[in-house]
């Protein structure tokens, strides 16, 4: 999820050493760019597999379904080949997530092992995303992937099986994703990128290592943090705060911080209302499937907006595997996402007074960003 929607740069650029962002930003609603085709392929790539799981008897492999189909929100404004190329790289970096995390969720000393782990994950999927140029950039899926399969205790015999339906579901999510090149090859006649916008991917930088570096430490302090004070989850400290250092910038990661905790809040209002109907089953789903799609559908336009459709969409997950106390998992929520976020906040403060080249990515005529026409 980049700060700039695809293809356009930052609009009203702030000075580099302002870290502070403006309430407007929070609010800005950038222009529609045929988002709703994205929003189908996830929430297709998305409902299909946990309607077939539903209907099989076996939601209890809905997490694997749901993070494999994550695959789906890489190469958003891609050509189709381009997209198919991105989204095999990128499912293969969910498919060892979930295998890693299983595989840590098989072990007794799990509670232990997952911040560790997981923080060297965010390393190591830095330097592949750092490589590979995907959108959206960083290791947040990633680490949410592993630390979130990590964290449920696992039976050998579920294992296999979830494995199976994460390699069934990014291959959904790969077809999903082609299929459009069917599509309007059939309608016009010849290929094109339907896209209004040039393509923007990260830039090209040198300093691969500094990004990891910042996603091991920031991962690491984040989930430490909650871990010693004794919340649940302390993985939603840990994704907090690597979705907000996957900005460019010190001041878009301060702000990515600031647009996230301000729509967990929001989200978190929405999530209470929901769980107090205690969704189950088909209408759970039916719900993760929607909110999965409405917050693709906005996340390029209004980041915060993406977050109050995301945080409902984890809690109801949590639903899928039976019911939780409402009051316990919004407060864990809340203050687990203020950690992370808080976290990047330091980082960014610390890299703007000591080091303000270190994690920095290299700034284009396009506004930081390269860009690709079909």
């Amino acid at each position: 999820m980049s700060d700039s929607a695809p293809g356009e740069p930052p609009q009203n650029p702030r000075p580099e050493g302002r870290l502070a962002p403006q309430w407007r930003e929070l609010l800005e609603m950038r222009p529609y760019d045929r988002d709703h085709w994205a929003a189908l392929r996830v929430g297709l790539a998305t409902a299909i597999p946990l309607v077939t799981l539903w209907a099989t008897g076996r939601s209890d492999l809905a997490l694997f379904a749901v993070f494999a189909a994550f695959t789906s929100v890489y190469g958003r404004n891609f050509p189709h080949v381009s997209r198919l190329r991105l989204q095999l790289i990128a499912g293969g970096a969910q498919l060892l997530s979930i295998a890693v995390g299983g595989a840590i969720a098989l072990s007794p000393h799990r509670t232990l092992l997952v911040i560790p782990i997981a923080a060297l994950w965010a390393c190591g999927a830095s330097l592949l995303a750092d490589r590979v140029r995907w959108t959206p950039p960083g290791p947040m899926f990633q680490v949410f992937t592993l630390a979130a399969v990590a964290f449920v205790p696992l039976r050998p015999e579920v294992y296999g099986q979830g494995l199976a339906v994460a390699v069934a579901s990014i291959a959904l999510a790969l077809l999903i994703g082609y299929v459009g090149r069917l599509i309007w090859r059939a309608h016009e006649g010849r290929l094109r990128n339907p896209y209004l916008k040039p393509i923007v991917v990260p830039p090209h930088d040198g300093d691969h290592f500094g990004h990891a570096t910042l996603f091991l430490v920031g991962a690491f302090v984040a989930g430490a943090i909650p871990a010693l004070i004794g919340i649940g989850h302390p993985y939603w400290a840990m994704v907090s705060g690597v979705a907000a250092l996957s900005a460019p910038s010190g001041r878009h990661r301060v702000l990515r911080a600031t647009q996230r905790f301000v729509g967990t809040l929001i989200g978190l209002g929405l999530g209470a209302l929901l769980l107090l109907a205690h969704p189950s089953g088909f209408a759970a789903i039916i719900l993760v499937v929607l909110l999965q799609a409405g917050a693709e559908f906005v996340v390029v336009r209004n980041y915060s907006l993406a977050l109050a459709l995301l945080t409902p969409l984890v809690l109801v997950l949590g639903e899928l595997g039976g019911p939780q106390p409402i009051g316990p998992l919004i407060w864990q929520r809340g203050v687990e996402t203020f950690i992370g976020a808080a976290v990047a906040v330091v980082i960014a403060a610390v890299i703007a007074l000591f080091g303000p080249r270190f994690g920095e990515r290299k700034r284009g005529g396009n506004g930081g960003a390269d860009s690709i026409r079909s």
